[in-house]
């Protein structure tokens, strides 16, 4: 079987062996003529025409990556451009907006002219951006203010410029939404709670700011039988104020002099140490006091505000002023009137010899009733600073009346 298989596979071979030879045996072996021209010579291509690197010279090199950056950097070029061109304009926007902002804000306080030009002065600077928040905060202002009072530019002859500036930004005491930072911001006729350590004992009155300027307070001095006192032997007045809708401050004044003739003021010491009371400090005191009340509804009470207090004819009841603050009074009373007591009922009473000319009002917010009698707690209604100062000056009397009793 294997003998039989050599021999297919001999003549397979053999057979293709001859178709082989009559392919090849057609070809034409012999020379033939060539048509080469300089045309040939010619390049085809970039690649092929340029010469070796190496005989390059370097001004090739140095032109051409010129080229090349100059392109590059142009590019780079016009894209800051556009950038800076955007950034510019939104620049611009928000300083004309700031500009309107600080003359719509000079326009409200009825800046002078004088005071805008003293403005730029004292912040060294043109930039609105940098004037809006100078204008919108009292604390800003005063920082300015102490960096121009220790650069060179300041002058002695500008203390009143900046006080009148201030004044004009309307940084003063009455404005609430300016916080009090320096008593520079007083204003005359503002009353101020006083007091001098004497001997171990507080001698406690109340005085009213005469004048002021940017170095110096001017404050009445209190009198002994009906000489103003002699304030030049204390070194200083601690004092106590009370904003309306805000907090009570409390604050000391060094004693500079006293002014004895004409004006007969004492000389005091601005200050920026003020200290603000976060709660307010209020002596409650037992007072066992008999009292004759009027008695009305809080909403008639309110109709009748603008008629003096006393002139309307309420209910009367009588009762005990059981204790007392600044802040508020503790009533016992025996009997309730028929119509009993609500809360927001208004208590209308004269307290004697605390110097007030007017009645005060009381307005109840709770009743406690016992088995006997009732204690009804009430608060001061439209206590304005003087009276309360007065208020203070008769619990502290009674009580180094009742000490030395």
């Amino acid at each position: 079987m294997l003998v039989k298989l050599k021999l297919t596979n001999k003549l397979l071979k053999f057979i293709c062996i001859i178709p082989a030879w009559w392919c090849l045996s057609g070809i034409d072996r012999s020379p033939r003529e060539m048509n080469f021209t300089l045309k040939d010579l010619e390049t085809k291509n970039l690649a092929q025409s340029m010469p070796p690197l190496s005989e390059i010279p370097l001004s090739f090199y140095f032109l051409a990556f010129s080229f090349f950056g100059t392109v590059i950097g142009g590019i780079f070029f016009i894209r800051y451009l556009h950038k800076k061109k955007m950034e510019d304009g939104l620049s611009k926007l928000a300083k004309d907006q700031a500009q309107l902002v600080v003359d719509s804000e000079f326009e409200s306080r009825n800046l002078e002219d004088e005071d805008r030009e003293f403005f730029l002065e004292l912040t060294s600077t043109k930039d609105p951006a940098k004037h809006v928040p100078i204008i919108m905060s009292s604390k800003k202002f005063e920082d300015t203010v102490l960096v121009y009072k220790e650069s060179r530019r300041f002058k002695n002859s500008n203390l009143d410029k900046i006080y009148m500036l201030r004044k004009g930004l309307q940084f003063t005491f009455k404005n609430t939404k300016a916080g009090f930072i320096c008593t520079q911001m007083l204003e005359p006729g503002t009353h101020l709670e006083c007091q001098i350590l004497l001997k171990d004992k507080n001698v406690v009155f109340i005085s009213n700011v005469l004048d002021s300027n940017e170095t110096e307070l001017l404050l009445k001095p209190p009198k002994v039988k009906n000489r103003p006192a002699n304030m030049k032997q204390f070194t200083e007045l601690h004092c106590k104020i009370r904003r309306e809708n805000d907090a009570d401050y409390e604050f000391q004044l060094k004693i500079i002099g006293q002014l004895v003739r004409d004006l007969n003021a004492v000389i005091l010491e601005h200050t920026t140490n003020i200290r603000r009371l976060h709660i307010r400090n209020s002596e409650r005191l037992q007072l066992d006091l008999k009292m004759e009340f009027e008695i009305t509804t809080g909403r008639k009470f309110e109709m009748d505000q603008q008629i003096e207090l006393g002139k309307s004819d309420y209910a009367k009841l009588s009762g005990i002023i059981k204790d007392m603050s600044a802040g508020g009074i503790k009533i016992e009373l025996k009997e309730l009137p028929s119509d009993g007591i609500n809360r927001e009922d208004v208590f209308i009473f004269h307290l004697p010899h605390a110097s007030l000319r007017k009645k005060l009002a009381v307005s109840v917010i709770d009743v406690i009733p016992h088995e006997v009698v009732s204690d009804i707690h009430c608060e001061f209604r439209d206590l304005d600073m003087l009276t309360r100062m007065k208020i203070n000056q008769f619990l502290h009397r009674r009580k180094l009346s009742m000490e030395a009793a």
